[in-house]
């Protein structure tokens, strides 16, 4: 991808563009409000803990979900440049999907995204990947998109709310490794 590593990690870990962005994929323009979310600093980075009524389902399957379910999504980030979500699915399920962006260079990098399920164990594998690979596709656009191509780790250099707790405090742990612009 054509975009600097932390722009391609700050992007999984943004919860705020779901309605937007992924909106052909499983989000939803009306359920676009972000509730406030946990984020807490650990031994290994960042873990934030986002709970909202935002499916995860394909639009195709949403009628498979529970009325009323509510989607709790677990970033584990690990500075630089990895991080984990975990999304827990009706009836115990639970996806994990590894996000590492390897730099080849400044504005180059390279993503490798395994990803484990525990549930829908003899449907399509090729369903699934095909669904992650239009989300990460339709992140990549915005993301190589993005000016300044770096990451700002000012907290001055863009306007942060609320649903950016993720990325503020991403920002402010590779400041605290001793990376800046």
């Amino acid at each position: 991808m054509a975009a600097a590593p932390g722009r391609q990690i700050e992007g999984f870990i943004d919860v705020a563009h779901f309605a937007w962005v992924h909106h052909e994929a499983f989000a939803d323009r009306e359920n676009s409000a972000v509730p406030l979310y946990k984020t807490r600093m650990t031994d290994y980075g960042i873990q934030s803990e986002y709970i909202s009524s935002v499916s995860n389902l394909p639009k195709s399957l949403r009628h498979l979900e529970p009325e009323g379910f509510v989607w709790r999504r677990v970033f584990d980030i690990h500075p630089p440049f990895v991080a984990f979500l975990t999304v827990d699915f009706p009836n115990d399920g639970m996806l994990k999907i590894m996000n590492i962006a390897s730099p080849v260079s400044a504005r180059e990098t390279t993503l490798y995204v395994p990803l484990v399920r525990n549930f829908d164990q003899t449907g399509s594998l090729e369903d699934v990947y095909a669904f992650n690979a239009q989300i990460f596709a339709e992140d990549q656009e915005i993301v190589e998109s993005q000016c300044p191509e770096d990451l700002p780790l000012g907290t001055d250099d863009e306007a942060h709310f609320a649903a950016d707790r993720s990325s503020v405090a991403y920002r402010k742990a590779l400041r605290d490794m001793g990376l800046s612009n």
